[in-house]
């Protein structure tokens, strides 16, 4: 076991040591356990203590400075103990304890230094209130609030917490909008924000979407694809979703992104069609329109196949005319003409007479 008189510390820090330990000794000193404690006993377990200081001074108040540039102090092992200058003289510290009971009850006691569960459970409360407060207030600083939140997701590691302490407290689609936009800066997943703000805003404030279409059309630029291929597919695929029913919400919330992604979420949603319903004839309406000549064949062919299978049942359809338009009109249809054909020969009424004029007029 090495001891203090093994040590040597480099010469500026020398005249430092010294006078802290001097204060130490005489516990003349403000700081707080277990620091005190520790030091103290450093200093009252040596027989003799001499220093030798030019000049000292009895004021305490830079003692937190001078134990901290102890602390950052490294000792120099050194094999001649007599070439020690101006450092206390310790005899015999290998026969007594270095600290006493009392410092290593401090040490060992965990407590000591790490803040209780109840501790922990009220930083988080705070901050979470304070979260709360800026976003329902309306009027605070955007840096502020990220700020708050990523430090508090820092604490937290798992943002769902958060999330499930914060949304229900949320009283305005404005704050709504707030809320959402300091997730997006901190690079919170895609997936929970949809799935964990905007699926419950959408299905709690179904009376009155506009909020959440704006927010929504603002945000989606940060994650398109997951919008396209997941969060908007979910939406679209459910018969008693309210944005099938009004459909002019979808084009606010992509008015933002371009064709591509109109053509993936046309991939994701026939992709998710097993047969050609009455509720989905006017999505891919939707669809197909803001696709247009973008659609690429394999799409195309799975388009053409759910209108062959459904010609039948929707033979006199209007809406389904009109959705067969839209797709003679979208896809390359000197490779799908014949299929086409077949289709519009089930068709009755004034819809077989349009799809025939348009068939003849497209080359």
């Amino acid at each position: 076991m090495e001891t203090w008189g093994n040590w040597k510390f480099s010469k500026e820090n020398e005249d430092l040591l010294a006078g802290v330990l001097n204060k130490f000794a005489s516990d003349q000193c403000s700081l707080d356990m277990p620091k005190k404690v520790l030091m103290s006993s450093l200093a009252a377990s040596s027989k003799t203590v001499r220093v030798e200081i030019s000049s000292s001074s009895s004021d305490d108040s830079d003692i937190d400075e001078d134990f901290n540039a102890v602390q950052t102090c490294v000792p120099k092992p050194c094999a001649d103990v007599s070439s020690v200058e101006s450092v206390a003289v310790v005899d015999d510290v290998q026969q007594q304890p270095v600290c006493t009971d009392a410092a290593l009850s401090n040490f060992n006691d965990e407590s000591s230094f790490l803040p209780s569960q109840s501790q922990l459970e009220d930083l988080h409360e705070n901050a979470i209130k304070q979260i709360i407060e800026m976003l329902n207030a309306g009027d605070y600083d955007a840096g502020e609030l990220f700020s708050a939140l990523k430090t508090e997701r820092s604490n937290r590691k798992d943002v769902s917490e958060i999330i499930g302490d914060v949304w229900p407290e949320i009283v305005t689609d404005k704050a709504r909008h707030g809320f959402c936009e300091a997730l997006v800066e901190i690079d919170v997943k895609p997936q929970i924000i949809c799935e964990e703000i905007y699926l419950p805003w959408f299905k709690t404030r179904e009376s009155n979407l506009t909020g959440f279409v704006e927010s929504f059309s603002k945000l989606i630029i940060h994650f398109p694809e997951y919008a396209c291929k997941s969060f908007l597919v979910k939406l679209l695929i459910d018969k008693e979703s309210v944005l099938v029913k009004h459909l002019n919400w979808l084009i606010d919330i992509m008015k933002s992104l371009n064709r591509q992604h109109w053509c993936i979420l046309l991939n994701e949603y026939i992709n998710n069609c097993d047969g050609l319903d009455q509720y989905q004839i006017p999505v891919l309406l939707h669809l197909v329109n803001n696709c247009q000549k973008s659609i690429n064949n394999d799409d195309a062919e799975r388009l053409v196949e759910l209108c062959r299978n459904a010609a039948h049942e929707h033979s006199a359809n209007r809406d389904f005319g009109m959705l067969l338009m839209s797709v003679i009109g979208a896809i390359d249809l000197g490779k799908f003409r014949s299929e086409m054909t077949t289709v519009c020969g089930q068709l009755k009424g004034v819809s077989k007479f349009m799809i025939m004029k348009a068939l003849k007029d497209t080359t």
